[in-house]
């Protein structure tokens, strides 16, 4: 595109300067638009960055430990109407060796569906919700309200 064609009011040094200086950020230059304005040099706040750190990759890797099991375990269990079939599954047993881990992941999939996963709950607390006979809908209902 020749200069002579940009339009009326654009500045060619303009165009220029933004191509050169667009990738030339220093990490300072936030300093100008922001509070920020110390270095971390306390061992108690570089251990907690670390500790949170930890604490995120750790959720992450628990949730995709969780969700590898309960896939494994509904498709495993889809046409089963044992529930001995169905708690003594590999994947079900390694959820609720997840242990209290687990227990934020089953609640957040119950909500979504009530399912027999209720059961790790059981097993997880070494409780029941209820002596009640009731249905596997309103033992998740009562689960989460309870958990929530």
């Amino acid at each position: 595109m020749l200069l002579t064609t940009l339009k009326a009011g654009l500045k060619p040094l303009t165009l220029a300067t933004g191509l050169v200086a667009g990738a030339s950020f220093m990490y300072a230059d936030i300093d100008k638009y922001t509070s920020v304005d110390g270095v971390i040099s306390n061992n108690v706040t570089s251990r907690y960055i670390k500790d949170i750190d930890n604490a995120v990759d750790n959720a992450i890797i628990e949730k995709s430990r969780f969700n590898e099991y309960y896939n494994s375990w509904r498709e495993g269990t889809m046409f089963l109407s044992s529930v001995e079939s169905i708690i003594n599954r590999q994947d079900f047993k390694a959820i609720v060796s997840m242990g209290m881990s687990a227990v934020p992941f089953i609640i957040e999939e119950l909500k979504t569906r009530p399912s027999n996963l209720v059961w790790a709950l059981n097993m997880i607390f070494k409780k029941k919700i209820t002596d009640r006979n009731v249905t596997i809908s309103e033992a998740c209902k009562l689960w989460i309200k309870a958990l929530s």
